[in-house]
């Protein structure tokens, strides 16, 4: 338990001796020195009185209930309230209930104070809790503390029908990113070069080819044999062009992310997870088709992305996920891809060895936040570092 809820929990029990011992040292007082039968009447009313209220408290807190509600998916920055709503089936008056909430590490609440409410009739009361959602992915707003105290403020009695914790979903925002355009321009001639070896074979008149150029914008090293000249003059920027059968190679990003419970912990993962749907948006706006892996509810899920549009739903499908693996740190599904983009808030020696393991097989690029002391990764064909202004600095290549 930490030091302050020691403190609090200290500080209420005293009150309560105290509170007895006035009681008891007042009706002494009446009964020995001033006047017996005040002193008895003040005695007979500080025994009964505590003992009703009491006894009411305890009646009336078995028989309500509450029920905790909140948005299921909402946009990150957004101010939103979580709404307790307390019934009762009992005639008896609720004297004071006492409602707190314990909001995740993705949530800041506006006031973290314990309230207080009476409820005098068998009309639900809805209490809410103002808060903020602070970092993306999904987070937890679970019941604190839900007790009724009697009307002398001496005991206090839980509610025994807890309501169950809410996951809400933090929708991730999808940033411009800067210095991009090396990790674009190498990602780009793996997908052609790898176009060019599957021409050489039947897996080129696959049904996964599209007919036609793809193109996309011009980065400088791009092989100016490739510039589409009147495309270029059409649009007014130089528009290089790719292989028909573009489709059939996809680059994989793999978030190799996990469920966070602090502050730092989840601000790196927010850096890792809109850093990978910023580089998504660039890599299908020059018309490279993709998919996203990311673990969820000990399993893989793929979302294949070859639009702007699929790119926000899947910022909408990570607000969901929990992050929680099956063991392996890339998707086993995966292991045949050729390219692979590998975000990582946790680069250490596992890591490594999953590389190792599937370097051989093409392109491998791991994307990692700042931290005060980066392991040195092995097996990656380039390590990129992704700040919290979400530039890129290439640390190995």
């Amino acid at each position: 338990m930490k030091k302050k809820t020691k403190l609090s929990v200290f500080m209420e029990r005293f009150k309560l001796v105290l509170g007895l011992l006035s009681m008891v040292g007042m009706a002494y007082l009446f009964t020995f020195y001033l006047d017996a039968d005040i002193g008895v009447v003040v005695f007979a009313f500080l025994l009964i009185a505590p003992l009703l209220s009491v006894l009411l408290a305890w009646l009336a807190s078995r028989k309500v209930t509450a029920e905790l509600s909140a948005p299921d998916t909402l946009q990150k920055g957004r101010h939103f309230n979580a709404v307790v709503t307390v019934k009762t089936d009992s005639r008896l008056p609720v004297p004071f209930l006492r409602i707190s909430l314990q909001p995740g590490a993705s949530f800041v609440q506006d006031d973290t104070r314990t309230l207080q409410s009476a409820m005098t009739s068998a009309e639900p009361i809805e209490l809410s809790f103002g808060m903020t959602a602070v970092y993306p992915g999904q987070g937890i707003i679970a019941p604190g503390h839900l007790a009724v105290s009697d009307y002398l403020g001496l005991f206090r009695f839980r509610i025994r029908q807890l309501p169950e914790a809410l996951h809400v979903g933090v929708i991730p925002e999808i940033p411009s990113l800067t210095g991009a355009g090396l990790m674009l321009h190498n990602v780009s001639d793996i997908v052609l070069t790898s176009d060019e070896e599957e021409e050489e074979t039947s897996a080129s008149f696959s049904t996964q080819s599209m007919p036609g150029y793809i193109h996309r914008d011009y980065v400088p090293g791009d092989n100016l044999k490739r510039i589409n000249w009147k495309l270029s003059a059409k649009r007014r920027k130089l528009m290089v062009r790719m292989d028909e059968a573009a489709s059939a190679v996809r680059p994989t990003v793999v978030l190799d992310l996990r469920p966070e419970d602090t502050p730092e912990d989840l601000k790196r993962r927010e850096i890792m997870m809109e850093g990978a749907l910023g580089f998504l948006m660039l890599l299908v706006r020059q018309g490279i088709g993709c998919t996203l892996r990311f673990p969820n509810d000990g399993t893989w899920k793929c979302l294949l992305l070859e639009s702007e549009d699929a790119v926000r739903v899947a910022a909408v499908e990570l607000a969901g996920a929990d992050f929680i693996s099956d063991g392996n740190r890339i998707d086993p599904a995966a292991m045949q891809e050729r390219a692979f983009l590998i975000y990582s808030t946790r680069p250490d020696a596992a890591l490594s060895e999953m590389l190792r393991r599937v370097g051989d097989q093409g392109y491998l690029s791991v994307i990692v936040p700042t931290m005060p002391e980066l392991p040195e990764i092995s097996g990656a064909d380039a390590v990129w570092q992704l700040s919290e202004d979400f530039s890129l600095t290439a640390l190995q290549k």
